[in-house]
């Protein structure tokens, strides 16, 4: 009996540890080199400001299992911490030094879709699924829930600004909040009662972009959410906006790769003959576009022309990350790829026991990247 006791005791306190993340210290956010928040800043460029030097082969140093399936955008980094999100409600802090788990806890919905944003010693995230599904913030120190607010289901990932936060819902509702006491500053909905944004916001000189199920594009000025314009394309948009130098690009389910100005005017358009449901990335004078039917190419920012085109063997979910001249991809084909900005050759590539549609960071020389294996695999 003692025994039995024994057991259920250790299993309990086993449990209880693995229910909550809490630090015995605070995080030292370096705000030029971490990452932050979905695409590393609030443009999405999903540019690593990493300063280590990252050249191939790269080895696995560790790989940890979250036992739950992971998103297309659900990990960030700071001050030696992974944050993991999972498709079975909840988020994980682990260890980049040595992989181990430093604790998990509940997201208050049944899923997250949500990369976790890092704001002091606060993680924010989204969450959908059920009536409990909440944007909220949790302190990593007291292990406890800071503020929650209902905005409903978010199949996507917030960003901050100017310590707001701007997150989009499945209803076609935008929100602004802020990241300090979750107080709701504005809310604004598009113009369709049917419109769903399952598309990250992106954020630049005080305009947001979103993409919308309804086929347009959507711009909206953030200080009072008032809706700007539009920007019709001919099919549904499942793919997040990145900004770059007073430029749009997105892709659209019309198999189109679009760039357009603030204004909402087309510069030009690239038939590529696929889908897409990545942001794309910037290396110098081009763009580098991941694409469903397993291409990433790099295009003319002018121009739109093609300048090489990579293939792997599987569909592509993730956005490229570029680092330096190195570009960062995986695909459903289960190979972790490192390929040259330059010219698009293949310079290393890991193969994985799942198919890979999560989008990779790197925080110092280690680059994270999560498979549908449910493991997180961290290679230096």
């Amino acid at each position: 009996m003692l025994i039995k006791f024994l057991i259920l005791f250790s299993f309990s306190i086993y449990i209880y540890s693995c229910a909550s993340v809490q630090l015995n210290k605070g995080i030292e956010v370096n705000k030029d080199e971490d990452w932050l928040m979905i695409g590393g800043n609030p443009e999405r460029t999903n540019v690593s400001n990493s300063p280590s030097k990252l050249d191939p082969p790269f080895n696995l140093f560790w790989q940890y299992d979250v036992d739950g399936g992971l998103s297309k955008n659900c990990l960030s980094a700071s001050d030696a911490i992974l944050f993991v999100s999972t498709l079975n409600g909840e988020f994980y802090s682990l260890d980049i030094s040595s992989g181990k788990s430093l604790g998990r806890t509940s997201t208050l919905g049944k899923a997250s879709f949500s990369t976790p944003l890092i704001f002091n010693n606060n993680i924010i995230l989204a969450s959908s699924g059920s009536e409990q599904s909440r944007i909220f913030s949790y302190n990593v120190i007291s292990g406890l829930q800071k503020w929650a607010r209902n905005v409903k289901w978010v199949q996507s990932s917030p960003v901050m600004v100017d310590e707001n936060i701007i997150v989009s819902n499945t209803f076609g509702e935008l929100y602004k909040l802020n990241a300090g006491s979750g107080t709701i500053i504005w809310k604004t909905k598009s113009g369709k009662a049917l419109t769903s944004f399952y598309t990250s916001p992106a954020v630049s000189e005080n305009r947001i972009y979103i993409g919308s199920n309804d086929h347009y594009m959507y711009s909206f000025e953030s200080a009072h959410g008032k809706e700007l314009w539009k920007f019709k394309t001919d099919a549904s948009i499942f793919c997040d906006a990145s900004v770059n130098n007073g430029k749009i690009y997105f892709g659209s389910d019309d198999k189109n790769f679009y760039c357009i100005d603030t204004s909402g005017k087309l510069i030009w358009k690239k038939d590529l003959g696929t889908k897409f449901l990545s942001s794309p990335a910037f290396y110098k004078e081009s763009i580098i576009v991941s694409c469903i039917d397993g291409n990433v190419y790099s295009l003319n920012s002018s121009d739109g022309e093609t300048i090489w085109k990579y293939t792997t063997f599987g569909a592509i979910t993730a956005s490229p990350l570029i680092h330096s001249d190195k570009i960062f991809i995986g695909s459903y084909d289960k190979n972790f790829y490192c390929l040259n900005a330059k010219d698009g050759k293949e310079l290393w590539k890991y193969q994985c026991e799942g198919r890979i549609h999560t989008s990779a960071v790197i925080w110092k020389d280690f680059v994270f990247v999560g498979s549908d294996n449910k493991y997180v695999y961290c290679f230096k």
